[in-house]
């Protein structure tokens, strides 16, 4: 119980320097981390872009390829890009419900 205590002591002494009421300061908060995953996530869609120009062409290149079986590097890369995007997807929900 001590650590949300510890938290709601912050959020007052915050409250009371900041011009912000408690609510305003969770949303920004939880703003500013949404932000910050986002901007993560990005860069990690970026790699794979790069890498593999898009998610289809590595779709594409798994189907028509011959894929080792000792070398899931591509399945890998495909669901991390999967779960990327519908991470990505949930947080655009969170800050349109912000």
């Amino acid at each position: 119980m001590a650590p949300l205590s510890n938290a709601h002591q912050l959020l007052e002494k915050a409250t009371s320097v900041l011009a912000l009421s408690d609510e305003d300061l969770i949303y920004k908060g939880i703003a500013a981390g949404v932000s910050e995953r986002i901007f993560t996530l990005k860069k990690a869609a970026a790699r794979l872009q790069e890498q593999y120009g898009s998610r289809e062409q590595l779709e594409r290149k798994i189907q028509t390829e011959e894929v080792s079986p000792d070398d899931h590097t591509l399945y890998t890369d495909l669901l991390e890009w999967r779960a990327i995007q519908h991470e990505q997807a949930e947080l655009l929900h969170i800050f349109a419900a912000l």
